[in-house]
C-alpha cells in the first residue's frame, strides 16, 4: 500500500480535524467524512432513493429525495463522534436538466442523464454538429444535457417559460445548504451548453435547443468556497452552522480526483454497473471519446464509456446462473468465487458485454453482447470466468482507447465495485503493459472531500490533495504462462467483437436468407 504523506499541524487543518464530501450518485447518496492529518475515512452514510421510469424512456428524479437522503446519509457519517467538520464539498451525477423559477423552486422533477425520450433531438442537433464540436469538443447524445432541453423545449414549453435557471444535481444540494446558487466547470462542460474555450455560456447552443436565452447560473472553479452552512440546514444535517461549502463538480471527474488521476499519465477505470475510463488532458480534444472538465484544475479530461460492466456481472448471475450461485454475497463475489475454480482463458470461451450497444471504438448501439466458442464441456465456472475476464477485456479497449490522447501513460488505476473482483483485476493486469493499481477507497465522494479541503487551504492542490489522501495497492501480475493465456483470450476477444460488429451493421435485407415453403423459394428473415 502506498503511503500517506500527513498533512501538518497549522492554520490549515488541525489534526482530528474532518472535511466532508457529499456524492449523489444515480441511485443514492454517500456521506465520506476524511481526516485531514491523515487522508483517512472517518466516518460513512448512505441512504437511497427512487427514480421513476416510464415505457418512452423516461427517467425522473424529485429533488427533494435527493436532500432528505443526503441529510440523512450526513447525519449516520457524523454520528457522534464530536469532531469538528471543517468544510463540505459536493459531488453529483451529471448531464441532468434541473429547471427552477424565480422563487428557487422546482418547476418539474428532475431529468437525468439516463433519460432517453430525446433521441429525436439528438438526430436534429447533430445537423448542427460542429456547432457542439467546436464549443464544446463533444458529441451530440441522448445523455448529456442539451437533447433533453430540446426535448423539454418541444413537449413541455410551459416549464422552460416558468424557468431562470437550470443546475445541476449536485447544485441543489449546495442551495439547501447555503442558499446561493451556481454550478462549477466540470458540470457546466458537460452540459453541451458551455464553451469549453471562452468558459461561458454559449446562447447560440441555448438557441439550438429552442431556448431564447442562456439559463446557466454562474460558473465556480470547483474548489471555491460558495457559502457557508445556513443554521436550517445545520439543524437537518447535524453540522455546525457557518461551516463552508465548496462548489464541487461532477461525479466524473470528482472520481478521478479521487482516484489520483490529476495529471496527464494516469488511466482510472471507474467500474460500476457501466465503466467509466478516463484520463487527464492539458486540452479538450475533440473524438470519438467524451471531454471533460478537470476537478479543481484548468485542465481537462477524456472519457470512454463501457456501458454493460457490473450490469452484465448481474445479468448473468440472475439470469444465467441463479441456480449455480449460492449464498448472500453480491453477484461480483459470488461469480469471483466460482471462476476461481477455472483457469485463465475460460476454455476458449468468451463473453462479449455489449448489452447496451458499444461507445468505443465508435457509437454503435446496434452491436449485441454474446457467448462465443461454447463446448458441451463448459461448466457454470466458465461462463462466471468468461464474463469477468469479457467485461475487463471491454475495458482494456477502452484504455487503449484513451489512454493515447495523453503523453506518457505510465499507469492505470481501477476502482469502483468491480474492482473487489480479483479475476477481473488480475485480467486488466495481465493485458497491459502497464502498472495496475487499485484505488482504496469509495473515489467520487473522497474527491468531493478533497475539494472541500482545497477550499480550506488545507492542500495547496489537487496533487497535494492526493497525495494525502488517495492509497493505492498494485495489483499483482500472474506467472508469464497465465499471462499469455489471458493476452490469447483478449485476441479472441478480439475477433469476436469485430465479427459481431460487422453483424450489427449489417441491413435488414442482409440478414434475409433463401428457404423452400410449398416447393417455391422464399425468404426468411433470421431471427423472426
Amino acid at each position: 500500500m502506498t503511503a500517506r504523506a500527513p498533512v501538518a499541524d497549522g492554520e490549515g487543518g488541525a489534526r482530528g480535524d474532518l472535511v466532508l464530501g457529499v456524492d449523489l450518485g444515480t441511485t443514492g447518496a454517500k456521506a465520506l467524512l476524511v481526516d485531514v492529518a491523515t487522508g483517512r475515512p472517518a466516518g460513512r452514510g448512505y441512504r437511497a432513493y427512487p427514480s421513476a421510469t416510464s415505457a418512452d424512456g423516461g427517467h425522473e428524479q424529485a429533488p427533494e429525495d435527493w436532500w432528505d437522503a443526503t441529510a440523512g446519509a450526513v447525519r449516520e457519517a457524523v454520528g457522534s463522534s464530536g469532531r469538528r467538520v471543517r468544510a463540505v464539498g459536493l459531488s453529483g451525477h451529471m448531464h441532468a436538466v434541473v429547471l427552477v423559477d424565480e422563487a428557487s423552486r422546482c418547476v418539474r422533477p428532475a431529468i437525468t442523464w439516463a433519460d432517453r425520450r430525446s433521441g429525436p433531438q439528438v438526430r436534429r442537433l447533430r445537423g448542427s454538429v460542429d456547432a457542439f464540436t467546436a464549443a464544446c469538443a463533444n458529441p451530440v447524445v441522448e445523455a448529456f444535457t442539451a437533447p433533453k432541453l430540446a426535448w423539454l423545449a418541444e413537449h413541455e414549453p410551459e416549464s422552460i417559460r416558468r424557468a431562470v435557471r437550470l443546475v445541476q444535481p449536485k447544485d441543489v444540494l449546495r442551495h439547501r445548504l447555503t442558499g446561493t446558487w451556481g454550478t462549477d466547470t466540470t458540470d457546466a462542460c458537460g452540459t453541451l451548453l458551455y464553451d469549453v474555450h471562452r468558459r461561458q455560456w454559449d446562447p447560440s447552443l441555448w438557441r439550438l435547443c429552442g431556448v431564447d436565452r442562456p439559463m446557466g447560473p454562474t460558473v465556480s472553479s470547483s474548489a471555491e468556497v460558495v457559502g457557508g452552512v445556513t443554521e436550517a440546514a445545520a439543524v437537518e444535517l447535524g453540522l455546525p452552522p457557518g461551516t463552508p461549502v465548496v462548489a464541487g463538480a461532477g461525479d466524473v471527474s470528482t472520481s478521478a480526483l479521487g482516484a489520483g488521476a490529476v495529471a496527464p499519465g494516469t488511466v482510472y477505470v471507474n467500474a460500476g454497473t457501466a465503466a467509466q475510463v478516463t484520463t487527464p488532458l492539458d486540452e479538450p480534444v475533440p473524438g470519438h471519446h467524451f471531454v471533460f472538465g478537470r476537478a479543481a484544475s484548468d485542465g481537462f479530461l477524456a472519457m470512454a464509456s463501457v456501458y454493460a460492466v457490473g450490469m452484465s456481472v448481474d445479468w448473468v448471475a440472475r439470469s444465467l446462473l441463479a441456480g449455480a450461485l449460492g449464498g448472500s454475497a453480491s453477484a461480483g463475489s459470488r461469480l469471483d468465487e466460482m471462476a476461481a475454480d477455472e483457469p485463465a482463458g475460460s476454455s476458449g470461451a468468451v463473453y462479449v458485454p455489449h448489452l447496451l450497444g458499444t461507445s468505443v471504438p465508435t457509437h454503435d448501439p446496434r452491436v449485441r453482447g454474446a457467448f462465443l466458442g461454447l463446448t458441451v464441456d463448459h461448466r457454470p465456472s466458465t461462463l462466471a470466468r468468461a464474463v469477468l475476464e469479457g467485461v475487463a477485456f471491454a475495458c482494456a479497449a477502452a484504455v487503449a482507447h484513451v489512454g493515447p490522447l495523453a503523453e506518457d501513460v505510465t499507469r492505470v488505476r481501477i476502482g469502483g465495485g468491480l474492482s473487489g473482483s480479483s479475476v477481473w483485476a488480475e485480467t486488466l493486469a495481465a493485458v497491459h503493459d502497464l502498472p495496475v493499481e487499485r484505488v482504496a477507497a469509495d473515489a467520487s465522494p473522497t474527491g468531493a472531500a478533497m475539494l472541500a479541503g482545497m477550499g480550506l487551504g488545507v492542500w495547496g492542490d489537487a496533487e497535494e490533495a492526493a497525495r494525502v489522501c488517495v492509497d493505492v495497492q498494485p495489483v499483482e501480475l500472474p506467472a508469464a504462462e497465465t499471462v499469455q493465456r489471458y493476452r490469447a483470450a483478449q485476441h479472441r476477444y478480439e475477433v469476436g467483437v469485430e465479427a459481431l460488429t460487422e453483424m450489427g451493421r449489417r441491413t435488414d435485407a442482409d440478414l434475409r436468407v433463401p428457404a423452400r415453403a410449398g416447393g417455391a423459394e422464399a425468404a426468411v428473415e433470421v431471427g423472426a
